[in-house]
């Protein structure tokens, strides 16, 4: 919510129903709500959702507070919540180039309220907050298809592993001694941290920067039980010189690995076994303590579709889980293509249609953009363009398959195998579009 605009709330939805923005005061309601809505097994509550619904509205998160969450509300039944989201905003970079994102989060509704439409007034209202505070996209993480009916489409990459085992021969070897060292990162190590974290992140397009005070907030703020709590561990020589990082956490069967980079100069492959010998110990000391059905056996490394530690490692690793995928919503593509223009011109000075004058008309069916080229720039994105068939256009994209291709999640040989109705009769338009839009998996690490 902005300071100037409540949007219509609070609003009577009939039935005793209320819609309001959330205060403080519903801090401890809404951590129960979510902890009972979203915990995967009701007897084992998963206590970093609570925790995490209070930093969200606890007001030293970066971004969000506690009116930024939407409430609806029983006045027949003590005023309980009955359903409810929130939007997070943050920045992410395309190529380089930030912009603004609004992400919803913690959706839920009771399952005798559903079917109502009361998530759908939730997310208008939190779209509409995302317009105003001028972010050009929306990217929400959720079940399948749900989303699609708010406008959304499945175009990053979210997660995608491969797992390493203990077990496996060759897996347990071990050295002596040792070549490196770990201890906990500190505030004072936060611009090498930056660092390390653009070696995990590699030649990914699509990516949240950190600054120094999101280093502070996710390293020091974040209550450390909730989700989003970073810790990450710095890897050294025995003279004390950093070498590398990682996060890791272990889970009821394996340690999870998010993040793992390492400095230019140094051995993916031998910090990378050093970090598997040392979760070993770790794991071994964890094991004597657990229950039979939680030993710790294996290393999740989720690190994306493709990463610099999977090639180091490459055959000690075994069985790959493929990415999910976020859902993305652009709701004036043309304004985001106008705001990517320096990224689009890079990729096209590198590529054999460098230097390129013309025009690219994109049919978006329901839409209509024009991109014109000059001397390699994109001197102009015009919504709309004169047209007297529904299919006229260089290239046609149904529903909204265009998103996959911006975001790199596919190129446009791989969408037009898939959607016959994806359509290109130009071969100079083909050209330019793989120039511009090359598939290139990303490793987009939100703010939670």
């Amino acid at each position: 919510m902005t300071p100037t605009n409540d949007y219509g709330l609070p609003r009577d939805l009939g039935d005793g129903l209320l819609l309001r923005w959330a205060t403080p005061d519903d801090a401890e309601a809404l951590a129960q709500f979510n902890l009972a809505m979203h915990s995967d097994d009701p007897a084992e509550p998963e206590m970093g959702l609570y925790y995490w619904v209070h930093d969200l509205m606890r007001g030293d998160h970066p971004t969000t507070k506690a009116s930024d969450f939407t409430v609806v509300v029983d006045s027949n039944a003590a005023n309980r919540i009955v359903s409810s989201l929130c939007t997070i905003s943050q920045t992410w970079a395309y190529d380089g180039i930030p912009f603004g994102v609004g992400r919803p989060e913690l959706v839920a509704t009771l399952p005798e309220y559903r079917r109502r439409g009361l998530v759908r007034l939730q997310m208008e209202l939190i779209h509409a907050v995302s317009a105003d505070r001028g972010e050009l996209v929306t990217a929400i993480t959720g079940i399948p298809w749900y989303y699609r009916q708010f406008g959304y489409e499945m175009a990053i990459n979210l997660g995608g592993s491969r797992q390493l085992f203990w077990a496996r021969p060759g897996n347990d070897k071990k050295v002596e001694p040792e070549p490196y060292g770990v201890r906990p990162a500190t505030a004072e190590d936060i611009p090498l941290l930056g660092e390390l974290y653009r070696a995990h992140l590699g030649h990914s397009p699509i990516i949240r920067p950190r600054d120094e005070a999101l280093w502070r907030y996710e390293m020091i703020t974040v209550h450390p039980e909730s989700f989003w709590s970073v810790r990450p561990n710095l890897i050294e020589t025995e003279d004390g010189r950093v070498v590398g990082y990682a996060t890791w956490q272990p889970l009821p069967t394996a340690y999870l690995i998010r993040e793992f980079g390492v400095i230019p100069g140094h051995s993916w492959r031998a910090v990378g076994r050093f970090v598997v010998r040392r979760l070993r110990q770790e794991a071994e000391a964890l094991n004597a303590t657990r229950p039979a059905d939680k030993q710790l056996s294996h290393i999740s490394f989720n690190l994306g579709e493709d990463h610099a530690l999977y090639e180091a490692l490459g055959d000690d690793l075994e069985r790959q889980i493929r990415p999910y995928t976020w859902y993305v919503r652009v709701p004036d593509i043309p304004a985001f293509l106008r705001h990517i223009a320096p990224a689009l011109e890079r990729r096209l000075a590198g590529s054999v249609m460098a230097g390129h004058s013309g025009t690219l008309k994109i049919n978006l069916y329901r839409s209509r953009c024009l991109l014109r080229w000059e001397g390699g720039r994109l001197v102009e994105v015009v919504d709309g363009y004169d047209h007297n068939h529904m299919e006229e256009g260089d290239a046609s994209f149904p529903e909204l398959t265009f998103l996959q291709l911006l975001f790199g999640h596919r190129g446009i040989d791989e969408l037009r195998h898939s959607f016959t109705d994806l359509y290109s009769d130009s071969n100079e338009a083909l050209v330019l579009l793989r120039a511009l839009f090359p598939r290139q998996p990303s490793r987009a690490i939100p703010l939670g």
